[in-house]
């Protein structure tokens, strides 16, 4: 029998915990559950309310600290997982009932796959979700050459993945200099190891508005995804020359867009240079261009 450890950090959810603990329980399949709640200094009634909703569902932790953000939290969870794979839960975010074992299926037919996840829709009211939707299990596809496509853009956000807990203990969970948007620097690191593998059916269900949300303050989001690229080629400098150019090419086109529009910068500007060591591959001072790209951000940050 397999088994999964889901991990739900919450921050001020409380509006949402009703449909995000339903969906939970109705997971479908035999593999054990443990279900680990990390209330990352909730001001609402967040906690209260998830242990109200979850008095009867077994094997349920349920801890609570001072906010650290939800890389921290998140690598609570991860420490505490004691279960074969983790699946991830944002707070906000529902799945289909099938979801869980759809996604082991995946790993368990193909031991050689990191992980494995599905795609994600937004609607209006999570409570109008049909959980019992069904899908085609089989239309997977194969991801390859996972560093490249890691550094491209973010893959999949935490609600859409299950993964090898092994993998996650090994490159020690999230970045947690990064200390939002924790799935990219996760992603990042993972990517390392192997391949992963997507299920083309949208199984995590998002609200197409949540107060708080991370994604809505688009200048600290980019600025945490360049950070957490930043900081990934700094970690691992035994990486292929080439990952390491390309991603010099995208912080360096990045911060150039972004002066562009923010500073007004010209073609004389800093970051146009910046951006002309990155277009023509220029190996020296690569790590120390990547960080001076993302100073562009500095000014414009929340």
């Amino acid at each position: 029998m397999s088994s999964v450890s889901f991990i739900i950090p919450v921050y001020n959810k409380s509006r949402f915990l009703n449909s995000v603990v339903d969906s939970l329980k109705s997971q479908k399949g035999k593999f054990k559950k443990e279900f680990i709640f990390v209330d990352d200094g909730s001001t609402d009634d967040s906690y209260n309310k998830l242990q109200k909703l979850t008095k009867n569902l077994k094997n349920c932790k349920i801890l609570r600290q001072k906010n650290k953000g939800s890389a921290n939290a998140t690598n609570v969870g991860i420490q505490l997982a004691k279960m074969k794979y983790i699946k991830f839960l944002d707070a906000d975010d529902i799945l289909l009932s099938d979801a869980t074992a759809s996604l082991i299926r995946i790993l368990e037919n193909n031991k050689s796959l990191i992980l494995a996840y599905g795609l994600q829709r937004k609607v209006s009211n999570l409570e109008s979700v049909n959980l019992s939707e069904t899908f085609n299990f089989h239309d997977v596809s194969i991801i390859k050459n996972t560093i490249k496509k890691a550094m491209r853009n973010s893959m999949f956000n935490p609600s859409q993945c299950l993964i090898r807990t092994e993998c996650c203990k090994e490159i020690g969970g999230c970045d947690e200099r990064i200390k939002y948007s924790q799935e990219y620097s996760l992603t990042l690191r993972l990517s390392i190891l192997g391949s992963f593998a997507r299920l083309n059916f949208p199984i995590a269900i998002l609200p197409l508005k949540s107060p708080g949300q991370i994604s809505e303050k688009k200048n600290n989001q980019i600025f945490r995804v360049s950070k957490a690229l930043e900081l990934f080629i700094k970690d691992n400098p035994n990486l292929n020359l080439d990952y390491k150019l390309y991603a010099q090419r995208r912080l360096t086109a990045r911060s150039w867009r972004f002066a562009r529009r923010y500073k007004k910068a010209g073609i004389f500007s800093s970051w146009f240079k910046l951006y002309l060591k990155g277009f023509f591959r220029i190996k020296s001072g690569l790590l120390e261009n990547c960080k001076n790209a993302n100073k562009v951000y500095e000014d414009f940050l929340d």
